[in-house]
Order: structure tokens, then C-alpha cells, then sequence
């Protein structure tokens, strides 16, 4: 090899690794005004290049830094402050400097948490909003066939109605549909009747229109509050309630997957077995939401305004009110009432 020459600073010593091999060797970098040397302890230069062929990888902690030649070579040192002063490069330093505990560390910890209170509370409302909307057709109807095939399973019986009493259903139903007008249009709206024992009078809808009323409802309320109760229903899936909800429950998990264009696993395992929907509730907001809504489309499809308070009336005395209550999700039956009441005065 060549010999060392004379005209160089202090070298940084370190340990080094000749071209493919794991031969290790001690060595040392010096650098002249435009050459980079590795020399090993016998005084032989073992690499040389041009200081702009040499690539020095980015300080990370106190851990070596790799120094590599366009031969192949590399060299490691531990030695970063003399090796920084020798390439006259102390960005490394800066940023070892930046990453090490500081007061200010906190502050920032705080506005970060901070930030990110404030997009969950203020921004998450606008990403729930483009999920719902990105949200594909396909899967929302699957969403619907999964959660009815999970409670078919595990809660609700087959119908014992009678075909008349079905058919008296449905065609109010039909009505009340007719009514929507070309939104009817926007999702795949289905009347399914089940048995749902110690539910009582009761319906409930899924995102993609399918629209479940119990035996207790279609026998203990009347034809204008159960135009009522179905009118609400479609209310939460024209306006999207229930996929509102799901987003929001799973946060944003969800939304980032959804603005990536993969589901995953977990929409496919919670959505489409539909344990997430069987335990979700909707907003008090939404539940008064679907209340006008519901009034105001069985009011066009002919039947009496105050069906649906007729319907809050029952459960008031059959089961009491408890919805407001600091925990319910719902609102209490005389909150719904009151604001029915302000619908239909006038009507």
C-alpha cells in the first residue's frame, strides 16, 4: 500500500472492515486539503477518495458512525465531536444536541397533546364526514347483512306476525318510503320483521336501509306511530347516522385507514360481524335529528303528526323515563315531546 503521508490534521481513530470482508482492522481517518485517507496501525493506507466520494451517515445517538469509501470500505468511529471538527460538519452535533431531554421537550410534548385534543374534538367531525363519504356502497351493504346474520344468531327470533298483520306494515311502510321522494333512491330501504323477546315495542335501522321492526310494535302502538317510528328509522339512514357513529366509535383508526384505501381487518372483522353495530348507540343530537325527520315524512305520507309522541307516550309509561339521565345517550321521553310538539303545532 502507499505510504502515510506527511501533510495531513489530526486523525479520528476508529476500527475498520476492508471490501467485502469481516476482517477487522484498527484504523484511522486523516484528511489532507482535498483527500480523505484510512490508515491502518502499521502506518499503510488502506483506502483513499476525494472528500466529496466519502458518505458519512447521520449521527444517531451515541452509537458509531459509519464513514463508507466508494471502494467499499468502511470505517466506524465512536469518536463523533473529532470526526464532525476533522470533515468540518457539525450538523450531526446539532442534532444529537436537539434530541437529548429538555424542558422544552415538555412544552412541546404538551402542545402536541394539545393538538391533537383539539383535532379530535374540532377536526374529527370533518373526517368523520369524508369517511362516511368515501365510504363504498359494497360495504355498507355488507355491513347490513352482517350485523342481521350476528343477531339472528344470537338475539332475534323469526316473526310470529300473520300475513295480514305484515302486509298492514308494509304498506305503510311503502308509504311512508314514497314519500322520501328520489332519495329513496340512495340506499337499498327493506322492511324485515323480527321477534326481539323483553325488547319490547321497538325498531331499529342499518346504514344501508335495512329497517327492523319488533312484533311488539307492529301489536301494541297504532298505524300513525308506527308510521312515526318508521319514518325516524329512514331518518338515521338518509342522514347517514349510523355510519357516523361507527367512525367516530372507532376513531381514528378507522379514518386513517379509510383516507389510505384499506379497510383492514379491523372494519372486516367488527364491521361485518356486526358486534361494533349491536353495541352503538345513537347522539342525542341525531335521535331528535330522525324525530323531525321521521314527523315530517309521515306528515307528507298522510298520517297524524303526533303518531311518534303517541309512541314516546307508551314508553313513558310502560318503561319510564330515564333518558336523561348524565349517561343516556338517548334524550328523555318528555325532551323528544317537547320538540315534537314544536314541529307539529303549527301543522
Amino acid at each position: 500500500m502507499d505510504e502515510f503521508p506527511e501533510d495531513i490534521g489530526a486523525p479520528v481513530h476508529g476500527r475498520a472492515y476492508p471490501p467485502l470482508s469481516s476482517r477487522e482492522i484498527s484504523a484511522r481517518l486523516a484528511v489532507g486539503t482535498n483527500t480523505v485517507w484510512l490508515i491502518d496501525a502499521q502506518g499503510q493506507i488502506q483506502a483513499r477518495c476525494a472528500l466529496d466520494e466519502l458518505t458519512v451517515e447521520s449521527r444517531v445517538g451515541a452509537t458509531e458512525r459509519r464513514v463508507n469509501f466508494p471502494d467499499g470500505t468502511l470505517f466506524l468511529t465512536d469518536r463523533h465531536t473529532a470526526l464532525e471538527h476533522l470533515l468540518a460538519d457539525t450538523s450531526g452535533s446539532r442534532l444529537h444536541h436537539a434530541e437529548k431531554f429538555h424542558p422544552r421537550l415538555i412544552l412541546i410534548s404538551v402542545a402536541c397533546l394539545a393538538g391533537a385534543w383539539g383535532l379530535w374534538k374540532y377536526g374529527l367531525s370533518v373526517l368523520v364526514a369524508l369517511a362516511v363519504w368515501m365510504t363504498p356502497p359494497p360495504l355498507v351493504s355488507a355491513i347490513d347483512t352482517g350485523v342481521m346474520q350476528a343477531l339472528d344468531q344470537v338475539l332475534t327470533k323469526p316473526s310470529t306476525l300473520n300475513a295480514g298483520e305484515k302486509a298492514k306494515v308494509q304498506d305503510s311502510f311503502n308509504r311512508v318510503l314514497a314519500a322520501l321522494g328520489p332519495a329513496a333512491e340512495d340506499h337499498d330501504y327493506t322492511l324485515k320483521f323480527r321477534d326481539l323477546p323483553g325488547m319490547g315495542p321497538n325498531a331499529f335501522a342499518l346504514p344501508n336501509g335495512s329497517i327492523v321492526v319488533t312484533d311488539d310494535l307492529v301489536r301494541l302502538v297504532s298505524a300513525d306511530a308506527l308510521a312515526g317510528v318508521i319514518g325516524h328509522e329512514i331518518g338515521h339512514v338518509a342522514e347517514q347516522h349510523g355510519l357516523t357513529q361507527i367512525y367516530r366509535s372507532l376513531g381514528a383508526f378507522v379514518l386513517i385507514g379509510m383516507m389510505a384505501g384499506d379497510t383492514g381487518p379491523v372494519l372486516e372483522q367488527v364491521l361485518l360481524e356486526g358486534n361494533l353495530i349491536l353495541s352503538l348507540s345513537y347522539s342525542r343530537q341525531h335521535e331528535l335529528a330522525a324525530d323531525r325527520f321521521g314527523v315530517d315524512l309521515a306528515t307528507r305520507a298522510g298520517f297524524d303528526p303526533d303518531g311518534l309522541s303517541e309512541f314516546f307516550d307508551l314508553l313513558d309509561q310502560e318503561y319510564g323515563d330515564h333518558g336523561d339521565d348524565w349517561f343516556s345517550t338517548h334524550p328523555g321521553f318528555k325532551t323528544r315531546q317537547e320538540n315534537l310538539k314544536s314541529l307539529t303545532q303549527g301543522q
